[in-house]
């Protein structure tokens, strides 16, 4: 496989070189070889990979402008994920648990059927909840099942602090038998694991990740219909670019990114000890910061777009703008999300089956101006402002002339539920 590489001079500045990236080329290798400062393009064809490090198809950690030329499309190959036996805990809903004591255990019968909700990405979803508090010596009781979120049709089933058969090989456990709070939510995935298309940063990286560009008029394909994907509840989840830790100054500008569970998601990472509603121990924080993503499409009927900022990682995530994009999602579109400060989401217009703009968690300092909800004629709000219980609420954006086309209301604003 040839790889052209071409001199980029310019008086008074320093030498760079242009890598053009073929269909065909290791685009991983040819990153690894190019100095800060280089530019990779990837020329018109498909460029289809499986996963390299830290699970993306292209891994980024120099300075660097990487361009999708109109035609060029790098896409996950098919098969790459697979569902996986282990089951994963999401327990940190809101931050009523007086205990959160609940083990997985037994091997998930992979031929178990999918789930048809759309929320949950075809994955495999136990949900278990407190449905009784014991008294009088007697143990708490659970309710559990799986399917649609929240389905439990098993009810009262009392807690033995012993592993308990539930169904398809899952057992589970709890610590204690009584002191649980009622309404006390669990869920437990079984899915595939997470994919990426370019990630800056794993992050937990000593050194700041700077400058990088991604730019162009090509297109970035999770291939999510011919790959297992993660629930969406989990820790980890898709998106065709992540920004991770210590990274600052990036630009993603004018892709299409396409079958994927998220287009752009830029968050902090932090070591300390995750405590209910949000907090944490004492630990280090890498923080992410100065982003922007701006005149990009997100085509996505099953999935969602931008998430800015994540109640799992919580490490920081400063001074992002998400401008002008295009975008049609079957999930939420733009989300604020937690330990976000400083955010612009202005002239974005959004097609959304679920929410358009869900600030969600804590957030602060937000701008959302000039944004259009399109083909809903049910009067869905454009903005939402609210969180879980437990959690403090995101701080009031300043919203402007926000506005939903159908809707017989000129303007709509934050709606807290």
């Amino acid at each position: 496989m040839l790889l052209a590489v071409i001199l980029l001079t310019a008086p008074g500045t320093t030498h760079a070189a242009e890598h053009l990236v073929r269909p065909g080329d290791a685009p991983q290798a040819v990153l690894d070889r190019a100095a800060a400062g280089d530019r990779l393009v990837f020329l018109p064809g498909l460029h289809q990979h499986g996963l390299g490090r830290h699970r993306a198809m292209l891994y980024v950690d120099k300075p660097i402008e990487i361009e999708l030329r109109e035609g060029a499309t790098l896409k996950l190959a098919d098969g790459v994920c697979k569902r996986e036996k282990t089951g994963e805990i999401t327990t940190d809903q809101d931050a009523s648990k007086s205990l959160d004591d609940l083990e997985v255990g037994g091997d998930f019968d992979l031929s178990a059927p999918t789930a048809d909700g759309q929320e949950l990405y075809g994955a495999t979803v136990f949900t278990l909840v407190i449905d009784r508090a014991g008294t009088g010596g007697a143990p708490d009781t659970f309710a559990w099942g799986h399917g649609r979120l929240f389905d439990t049709p098993h009810k009262h089933v009392p807690i033995t602090g012993e592993w308990q058969e539930l169904d398809h090989g899952v057992r589970v456990r709890f610590g204690q038998r009584t002191g649980h709070s009622l309404r006390s939510l669990w869920f437990i995935s079984y899915d595939g694991p997470e994919a990426y298309g370019i990630r800056i940063g794993h992050g937990r990286q000593r050194d700041h990740i700077e400058d990088v560009r991604i730019t162009g008029q090509g297109t970035i394909d999770l291939n999510a219909s011919r790959n297992a994907q993660p629930s969406g509840l989990v820790k980890r989840i898709n998106a065709c670019v992540l920004v991770h830790g210590r990274v600052r100054r990036v630009l993603v500008e004018g892709i299409t990114m396409t079958n994927t569970m998220r287009s752009v998601m830029c968050y902090g990472e932090h070591t300390g000890e995750f405590l209910p509603g949000g907090k944490v121990g004492p630990g280090e924080s890498f923080d992410a910061e100065d982003i922007v993503i701006q005149y990009t499409r997100t085509l996505n009927p099953h999935g969602a777009a931008y998430l800015l900022g994540h109640p799992s990682f919580r490490g920081q995530l400063r001074n992002v703008r998400c401008n002008h994009n295009y975008m049609e999602t079957g999930l939420t579109a733009i989300e604020p999300n937690f330990n976000l400060d400083g955010y612009q989401l202005i002239g974005n217009v959004i097609k959304s089956d679920g929410q358009a703009i869900h600030c969600w968690r804590h957030s602060r300092n937000g701008l959302i101006a000039d944004n259009l909800r399109i083909h809903d004629n049910t009067g869905k709000p454009v903005v939402v402002v609210n969180s879980p219980r437990g959690w403090k609420p995101p701080a009031p954006p300043v919203l402007r002339n926000n506005r939903n086309h159908l809707s017989r209301d000129a303007a709509q604003g934050e709606r807290g539920t």
